[in-house]
């Protein structure tokens, strides 16, 4: 009980220093709303699923001001967090936020995705990213930085399926992954639609992936036959 308080009181402290942090981190200007849409959908999403559960290392790619990954390393301190973004400011910010929270389990990095992948090659167990760019984009960002038999997240709402399943279907076999699950919950009280897309990774990622800095975003590898 006494460590649910404890979590509960870090998230309460993170939220407060999100949406006041004088650089603008989040849409969300109250701490109802920031909760339901950050915390919430972060927690909701892996609460009961194995495959994050089982995972002791994760990276969180374009993390800006430390969503999911900064949640997630409040929730589970056993586990290591890699936060990546590559804009300096939103770094400086998560390492006072990591501070004031006693945090001893996330490690940031400055780099954009591309470069990250060199040094950190299928060096995870899970990988994630939220509100970074359009799955198939994502997906050659995350799938190199996590080992064969890993697992890659998107976050998503009710529009990827009509807007970019087609893109995601085009780069599976391309990058040596599968579909593995679709989480459906609901967060808020108007019962927001969410989905949680979990990929496997069934065989190495070829070299050529991810290309270099900014092709994935100009080329998207999904619109590439």
């Amino acid at each position: 009980m006494k460590e649910l308080d404890e979590k509960a009181e870090k998230i309460n402290k993170y939220i407060d220093m999100l949406i006041n942090y004088p650089v603008n981190l989040t849409a969300y200007a109250s701490e109802k709303d920031a909760y339901e849409n950050l915390i919430l959908d972060s927690i909701i999403s892996i609460e009961a699923e194995d495959s994050f559960l089982n995972s002791k290392r994760v990276v969180d790619i374009g993390t800006g001001g430390g969503i999911p990954g900064l949640v997630w390393a409040i929730y589970f301190p056993e586990k290591e967090f890699y936060l990546v973004d590559s804009i300096s400011k939103k770094i400086q910010a998560l390492k006072i936020f990591i501070k004031e929270l006693k945090l001893t389990n996330v490690y940031l990095f400055c780099e954009r995705a591309e470069d990250f992948a060199k040094t950190h090659r299928e060096y995870f167990d899970f990988a994630t990213c939220k509100a970074l760019a359009r799955s198939d984009i994502a997906l050659e960002y995350l799938t190199p930085l996590v080992k064969v038999n890993g697992f890659i997240s998107l976050f998503k709402g009710p529009s990827y399926f009509k807007n970019e399943k087609k893109y995601t279907q085009n780069v599976l076999k391309k990058l040596n992954i599968a579909e593995f699950k679709e989480i459906e919950y609901e967060i808020g009280e108007d019962k927001k639609k969410r989905y949680f897309i979990l990929f496997k990774k069934i065989g190495t990622t070829p070299q050529n992936f991810p290309r270099q800095v900014g092709i994935p975003k100009k080329f998207p590898l999904g619109e590439i036959k």
